[in-house]
């Protein structure tokens, strides 16, 4: 008896590790499709820090724009660049 009691314990406790892992990963009906929208909802800004080189690359500056709504410089205002 305690056998099954055991493995009826263990079978309860995996379904609910299951259902609780799958509410836990699906994404909301309304969550925003871009970095920078996700954060927007929330009220919140999502940065990157951008090395000023990078900056006339076009594909670099599309996703910069499309998925961050903030940007600060990467190295060009350290200590040792100033």
């Amino acid at each position: 008896m305690k056998p099954m009691r055991t493995m009826l314990a263990a079978a309860t406790i995996a379904a609910a590790l299951a259902t609780g892992m799958t509410v836990a990963l699906t994404p909301a009906a309304g969550a925003g499709t871009t970095l920078k929208a996700a954060a927007a909802e929330k009220g919140r800004y999502f940065g990157a820090a951008v090395a000023t080189g990078k900056l006339s690359t076009s594909a670099y500056t599309t996703i910069l724009n499309r998925e961050f709504n903030s940007v600060v410089p990467e190295n060009e205002m350290k200590w040792d660049a100033t």
